[in-house]
């Protein structure tokens, strides 16, 4: 064959290679256009939705069964759990409540004895010595 020929084969063979990649490239917009709307109208559907909040209701349980499997793990080898902490926190708050009333209400007494030592002059002690003696 001459190069003459070769090039028109060449030619022709991008062009029939051009022609197929805009058949595909067709196809493909046709395609994804037909998979858009078929799924616009699935999800605009009530099965849909109910299917959906099934979904949703099964991921929360399975979420707190995982949940209660592990507390319960850690408790069984003796490690503190979430809820073992959160225990542990509301005490510990509780307890720091009721020290800060005590030490509110030892530092409202201190300053009343306080107040009582210098209102009042202290009583004079008697020694042994000015103990009047016994006949």
């Amino acid at each position: 064959m001459s190069p003459a020929a070769d090039r028109q084969h060449d030619d022709a063979r991008d062009a029939h290679r051009r022609g197929v990649e805009q058949q595909l490239a067709e196809l493909y917009e046709q395609a994804e256009d037909a998979a858009a709307r078929a799924a616009e109208r699935l999800v605009g559907t009530e099965g849909f939705s109910r299917l959906l909040g099934q979904l949703a209701e099964n991921a929360a349980a399975l979420t707190k069964l995982t949940s209660d499997g592990l507390d319960l793990m850690l408790h069984n080898i003796r490690i503190a759990g979430r809820r073992d902490v959160v225990r542990l926190a509301r005490q510990l708050g509780r307890t720091e409540d009721k020290l800060e009333r005590l030490l509110q209400e030892v530092e409202a007494l201190g300053g009343k004895v306080d107040r009582l030592a210098a209102s009042h002059e202290p009583p004079a002690t008697r020694t042994p010595r000015d103990k009047p003696r016994e006949k």
